[in-house]
């Protein structure tokens, strides 16, 4: 703006000149250059709303003046548009509604001093009048409308990570309202146990479950008289009776006996069948023992199933050689037992999902902390993967997200196959490469071969609401395979993951939003202002070199009015892509304001900056960017200022500064050019 004041200024006195005008005219010429002079030194150190004023009634001043000097020409009321706009950019909505009565109040002036009427009269200054009062409000409603919907939308965007946050944060309260639930079922246990109290203190040491198990039938033998002993339990699907544990003359025990009926529609068997089988089983082993010579008719067994609610819990086997075998009184002892043995195996098993709930607790909120000690996306997925190991174990494993159409791998552990082209055979659709509910394969499976050499793999999907972002698979090379339990798991463990992720990559883009250019993609003029100040502070610590490029497009207001603000937008996106290949990866790029641009460079002298510059220059002249249409139309230079410390000043802080005045030395100087500036002094 100050260089359209230079040549408004300049144009005034060279009418001035002509005219040979009274010594009072020459000192309002010279009032009006020292308005000038003041509001573009204002307005370079603050973006006051006094600074935009001053400068809008220097500004209307001197464009009237013009006016007044070229008889109120109609092609010169455009210049009008100038200090308006120059308004609307640095006040916004207040500089837009003062631009405009600034505007309407210069037509006026010139309009008086052309016609010496009190109110102008003719069309062309009405019509300029009411249009500049009517642009004003209409720029000013347009850019608050701007404003508006950007911070509604990051209130949106807010609201919505709040949201998430919450719902996180109800499903942690739930699992704690669980994990309380489980503490009072076992406070209940531990009362109905006080009346076994000989048998706990004989057990209380026993921390193990095998231990548990053994001391519970070192007991049982003992109490009984019993030469034998094994306790059966159910699997965690109610539907298979394993030997927990054998002693004594029954430790050869391996049998398991199902409670699943071979026939899918036929009832499970009831507690009496299971029990005779047991019997048999362990009259046999029983019999098959070389001791003393026992005559095998003597041997006895004695089986009493352990219920609870009506579900059989597993089976306590005693067996013995005695002369008159388990006596009537023998068996309704065990059977008044059975109570409290029931209530120590369900303690046991209480125990047991006790920790594995309390693991699960651990284990959500480790991966919420996630969100807060991972720095990206891939690291936040390495780290859940290791953490989901703590409580399913496995040998391999892959997470994958959606890429558009396809998978990428963004974290593994071990080294699986490629799940990208498994997937698609496993789950028999190739054009959905994600399956929409968790799943096992095993060797049995047809295309077992996809993901050798694993002997099992579990699958869940990354679903967030009804679309799945991806896919987490775990594979297992040894015994014993996954079940259902742990596909539930991964399930619920894999929704925890989706959760974090979308709010992973949520902050990510507020926070890419807040640092760079919305045009552009570069870093934008506030983050810059933080770089600079961190390398500043280190140029003061260390003394390393540092060089500041400050550049600026010539001719770019042309390629506006000629073609229109859509092709410079994009001519700017051009340059900004094209700095960005020519300079290093280690050179910050930012977009300093309209067409100007920004670079700094660390640990770089003024001679480097200066050959960096010269790059970028000749990059750009030796360039035809596209327009929005895609043909090669226009060719554009660039004007390059370059400071450097120590080389251009003692005070690092003063490079921006320095870069500038070089900067308006190459503009002087007929622009596409490179001008470094040295310390002289």
């Amino acid at each position: 703006m100050w260089a359209l004041r230079a040549v408004g200024l300049v144009f005034l006195s060279g009418v001035i000149w002509q005219r040979a005008p009274s010594d009072a005219v020459w000192v309002g010429f010279g009032t009006l250059a020292l308005g000038a002079l003041l509001a573009t030194a204002l307005e370079r150190r603050a973006r006051a709303l006094t600074s935009t004023l001053l400068g809008l009634i220097v500004d209307n001043a001197i464009t009237g003046a013009v006016l007044w000097s070229l008889q109120g020409a109609a092609w010169a009321y455009w210049l009008l548009l100038v200090p308006l706009f120059h308004a609307l950019l640095r006040s916004g909505v207040a500089g837009a509604l003062l631009g405009g009565v600034a505007g309407a109040g210069t037509v006026a002036a010139v309009a008086f001093f052309l016609t010496n009427e009190p109110f102008p009269s003719d069309p062309q200054s009405l019509s300029w009048l009411a249009g500049m009062l009517g642009l004003g409000v209409a720029l000013g409603w347009a850019h608050h409308r701007r404003v508006q919907a950007e911070q509604n939308a990051l209130l949106q965007q807010a609201e919505q990570a709040i949201s998430a946050s919450e719902a996180a944060e109800r499903r942690i309260r739930e699992s704690y309202r669980e994990l309380t639930h489980h503490y009072r079922r076992l406070e209940a246990h531990l009362t109905t146990l006080q009346d076994a109290t000989e048998l706990l203190c004989a057990l209380q040491q026993a921390r193990d479950p095998d231990l548990l198990y053994q001391a519970i039938l070192e007991r049982l033998r003992a109490r009984f008289g019993a030469s034998g002993g094994a306790l059966y339990l159910t699997d965690e699907t109610g539907a298979l009776l394993r030997l927990a544990s054998a002693i004594g003359s029954l430790e050869s025990l391996t049998h398991r006996t199902t409670l699943t009926p071979a026939r899918p529609f036929q009832k499970k068997p009831p507690p009496q069948v299971v029990a005779d089988r047991l019997r048999a089983e362990a009259l046999r082993c029983e019999r098959l023992a070389e001791a003393h010579g026992t005559p095998l008719e003597r041997a006895d067994a004695l089986v009493q199933p352990l219920l609870s609610e009506g579900r059989i819990l597993g089976a306590v086997v005693l067996s013995t050689r005695a002369e008159s075998g388990f006596t009537p009184e023998t068996r309704a002892r065990l059977r008044a037992l059975t109570p409290y043995l029931a209530g120590v195996l369900t303690l046991s098993e209480q125990l047991r999902l006790m920790g594995t709930r309390l693991a699960e607790t651990q284990l959500l909120y480790d991966m919420e902390t996630l969100l807060f000690s991972a720095d990206s996306i891939p690291s936040l997925a390495q780290h859940a993967l290791n953490l989901v190991k703590t409580l399913l174990p496995y040998e391999h494993a892959q997470l994958l997200l959606k890429r558009g159409d396809q998978l990428e791998v963004v974290a593994q552990v071990g080294m699986p196959p490629d799940l990208r082209a498994a997937l698609p055979a496993l789950i028999a659709s190739p054009s959905e490469p994600v399956p929409q509910r968790g799943q096992i394969f095993d060797e049995s499976h047809a295309q077992a071969a996809q993901f050798a050499p694993l002997t099992s793999l579990a699958v869940a999907p990354l679903r967030g609401g009804i679309r799945v972002q991806g896919v987490i698979a775990l594979g297992r090379t040894e015994p014993p395979p996954f079940n259902e339990l742990d596909l539930e798991l991964l399930q619920t463990l894999a929704f925890q993951l989706t959760s974090i992720l979308e709010r992973a990559q949520l902050l990510s883009d507020l926070e890419r939003l807040a640092t760079t250019d919305g045009l552009t993609g570069l870093y934008n003029y506030r983050h810059f202002q933080e770089r600079y100040r961190e390398e500043v502070n280190l140029c003061r610590r260390y003394q390393h070199p540092l060089a500041v490029m400050l550049i600026d497009l010539d001719g770019f207001k042309q390629v506006n009015d000629e073609y229109g603000h859509l092709e410079g937008d994009y001519l700017l996106v051009q340059l900004s892509e094209t700095l960005q290949q020519v300079l290093r990866s280690t050179e910050f790029i930012a977009r300093y304001g309209g067409d100007e641009f920004v670079v700094l460079m660390p640990s770089t002298n003024l001679q480097g900056g200066v050959a960096a510059a010269r790059r970028v220059a000749h990059a750009v002249q030796n360039t035809t960017f596209l327009d929005t249409a895609g043909n090669p139309r226009l060719k554009i230079s660039v004007s390059i200022g370059v400071a450097a410390y120590p080389n251009s000043t003692d005070d690092p802080a003063q490079l921006l500064e320095k870069a500038d005045e070089a900067l308006e030395i190459a503009k002087r100087s007929g622009r596409n050019q490179v001008v470094a500036l040295e310390n002289t002094a």
